[in-house]
């Protein structure tokens, strides 16, 4: 917008220069009269070395300590008109417009040494402007801007009168410094992006380690995972000092950041737009991605820095992990039932080395206080067992050694009345031609049968086993 105006108001001051012209000459050569009077209507800035630009309200503005070219509009502008343009102190009042429109409506009691004017116009062949060098002094230590007026010396009079408000001002702002040298700046951007990306991954990889988990892998993972855990494990007891310090941290880097960004840039937007796409790139999405899978190695070779961070910020993360521990407790990690046991060892039967059989032995004894004696038992339909009527020959002799089983049930009438039990091993001195009966061997040992309820708990029925409550020897 600054820009338009300069360059509307630039084309406006020429044609008010070139028809003025016409209007005063009358000349058909197109060449101006010598001995036509300077005469100045305006200026507008064409180019600097520092940031400059022309306000909304027609103001030129630039910085000090710059070299700066302006281009005056006028009539009979030529080379020496230089010695004819000054710069005087100007403070603008609102509303202070005189009533009286020309070009020239004050005198000038006194003009500024602060901008100097360097050498002669570069005019053009009209003589309706020409550009003018100027080198801007620096502010007093306690300005941060200051506003001139352009005065321009009358020929017929050679009193100077100060130019209109709207196209003789120029102000001069402060100096926008750097806190830095660029090089510095520029490398502390890095390690501060670094060190964002440390905060924000380890946030999530030593926050993710539990402290039972540690102390799982210091017991059964490998050499290298036990050395990692073993330097993890003391900071990770203090979970909420480890969390107050790397949040801590990392809002402090990231702060730290923005305004060496800012500065850096000297855009507040560009600022917010470089540090957003910045901090999440290299402060967020890496290093987190990272830290998820390789959280105990990041977390065990960065321990120092960590350390380091809890001591810096130890005045005040140290009083709000107190505080949290006394309002949420201490923590304990993750902690997990038989329910959730069994099931994660379901889940993740793909990713271990169990085979099957060693899973359903596992399940099996994690469910031992919960299932009963109803849930493993044999179906009676289902069992083989063998009449109190039969008589042990080579047919019933090769029947028995085909199930296969060392204890087998003895029924009388029906498969519902077991009597007794015959222990395989005790038809060891039986000769199947002799054709002894079944009765004979199982009065001879006379094994008690014991009966439980179908409600009975699994790990109750071991305890009985354990002691020797069901018979001898199998």
């Amino acid at each position: 917008m600054a820009t338009d105006w300069s360059v509307w108001q630039g084309y406006t001051l020429t044609l008010i220069a070139f028809i003025w012209w016409m209007a005063g000459t009358g000349a058909e050569t197109g060449v101006p009269e010598t001995g036509s009077p300077t005469r100045i209507f305006g200026m507008r800035l064409e180019r600097s070395d520092k940031p400059a630009t022309t306000t909304n309200d027609g103001v030129i503005q630039v910085t000090e300590e710059s070299n700066i070219f302006l281009r005056f509009y006028g009539l009979q502008i030529l080379p020496d008109t230089s010695s004819q343009i000054r710069f005087t102190d100007h403070e603008h009042e609102e509303g202070d417009v005189t009533s009286n429109n020309t070009p020239f409506n004050r005198t000038c009691a006194d003009y500024s040494k602060d901008i100097v004017i360097r050498g002669g116009m570069n005019v053009s062949h009209l003589r309706t402007w020409g550009v003018l060098s100027l080198k801007i002094k620096p502010l007093r230590k306690s300005e941060l801007q200051r506003e001139y007026g352009l005065c321009v010396q009358e020929s017929q009079d050679g009193k100077w009168y100060l130019l209109g408000e709207d196209d003789g001002r120029l102000r001069v702002v402060e100096e926008k410094k750097s806190m830095l040298p660029m090089w510095f700046q520029c490398i502390l951007i890095c390690c501060l992006l670094v060190l964002s990306g440390m905060f924000s991954g380890l946030n999530l990889g030593l926050m993710a380690l539990d402290p039972m988990e540690l102390r799982i892998v210091q017991s059964c993972g490998t050499e290298k995972e036990k050395r990692y855990a073993s330097k993890i494990d003391p900071i990770r007891r203090k979970g909420n000092y480890l969390l107050c310090s790397l949040l801590l941290g990392n809002v402090l880097v990231n702060t730290t950041l923005t305004i060496l960004l800012d500065d850096l840039i000297g855009s507040g937007l560009g600022a917010v737009v470089a540090s957003t796409i910045s901090i999440v790139i290299f402060g967020e999405i890496v290093p987190q991605a990272l830290c998820s899978r390789h959280g105990l190695a990041v977390g065990a070779n960065t321990i120092m820095v960590t350390k380091f961070f809890m001591l810096v910020t130890f005045p005040l993360s140290w009083p709000i992990s107190k505080l949290l521990d006394c309002v949420l407790g201490q923590e304990i990690g993750t902690v997990y039932n038989r329910e959730k046991l069994v099931e994660m060892l379901r889940v993740t039967e793909p990713y271990n080395d169990l085979v099957k059989e060693e899973l359903n032995m596992i399940q099996g004894a994690l469910e031992l206080r919960t299932k009963t004696v109803q849930d493993v038992m044999t179906p009676i339909s289902n069992s083989f067992m063998i009449h109190s009527d039969a008589v042990l020959d080579f047919n019933t002799m090769s029947e028995i050694m085909e199930s296969g089983y060392t204890r087998i049930p003895v029924f009388e009438h029906e498969r519902s009345n077991i009597v007794d039990i015959m222990f395989v091993k005790d038809l060891a001195f039986v000769d199947p031609d002799d054709c002894t009966t079944l009765k004979t061997i199982t009065k001879f040992y006379n094994h008690t049968v014991h009966f439980v309820f179908h409600d009975t708990k699994l790990d109750s029925m071991l305890e009985e086993f354990k002691k020797g409550l069901f018979g001898d020897g199998g």
